[in-house]
């Protein structure tokens, strides 16, 4: 299968590709959402590896669900509440409605996929973000590195697009900021990762945190 350093830069080369090339954000979704997070890890441990979904499932950490199901609905209502009060605090600072809603609308971004877009980017999103970094990265990369090296790798490299993305909302200088933010979210979704020896603490907070960036779009960005 693809070497680690490749499978590392692949999203942000989707991102990237999708985004800034294309300007189209259902472009993103066919090469980020559906070739990289999913269709990459299914080749390599279903068809090479020969797994079975449910020994693939429980490579990328759907596991232990029982027990990590409560820990990831508490620290996710805190991301929630968090990320939409900092917004509405900081939204005259940070939150250029023209400048953004023309960066969206030239990503192909209007009322007409709204519904679309809302469920990519809160269901969609969060779990197969998780099933690739906190999944699918995470687990083949620990037998190798150890799980220090893996945390801070898979944050990093998770970060990577989310820089692309924040730079081209926001100014550089935000963009660096709000991505140094993702960089510990990553560090700390991979430490819950460990914790539990499951994803599903990392999805169900993921989920209930980009629940709250797109209260924030719903209230300042939809049109």
């Amino acid at each position: 299968m693809l070497p680690a350093l490749i499978l590392l830069l692949l999203p942000a080369v989707a991102v990237f590709t999708g985004l800034i090339l294309l300007n189209s954000i259902f472009a993103t979704y066919i090469l980020f959402y559906g070739m990289v997070c999913v269709i990459v890890p299914l080749l390599d441990r279903i068809v090479i590896h020969r797994q079975t979904l449910r020994e693939f499932l429980r490579y990328i950490g759907f596991v232990n669900i029982r027990k990590s199901l409560l820990p990831g609905l508490l620290i996710g209502g805190v991301f929630l509440a968090a990320i939409y009060l900092f917004f509405m605090i900081f939204s005259r600072q940070l939150i250029d409605t023209s400048a953004m809603t023309t960066a969206l609308n030239r990503w192909n971004l209007d009322s007409g996929n709204l519904f679309v877009f809302l469920f990519m980017m809160i269901v969609g999103n969060s779990i197969l973000e998780e099933i690739y970094w906190r999944g699918y990265i995470f687990s083949r990369l620990r037998k190798v590195t150890g799980p220090g090296n893996t945390v801070i790798l898979t944050a990093l490299f998770y970060t990577s697009y989310h820089l692309i993305t924040t730079v081209t909302l926001f100014s550089l200088v935000q963009g660096l900021l709000l991505s140094s933010a993702i960089f510990l979210v990553g560090v700390f979704w991979a430490y819950l990762r460990i914790k539990y020896e499951s994803i599903i603490p990392a999805v169900i907070s993921h989920l209930l945190a980009d629940l709250g960036l797109m209260l924030i779009y719903l209230k300042y960005l939809a049109v």
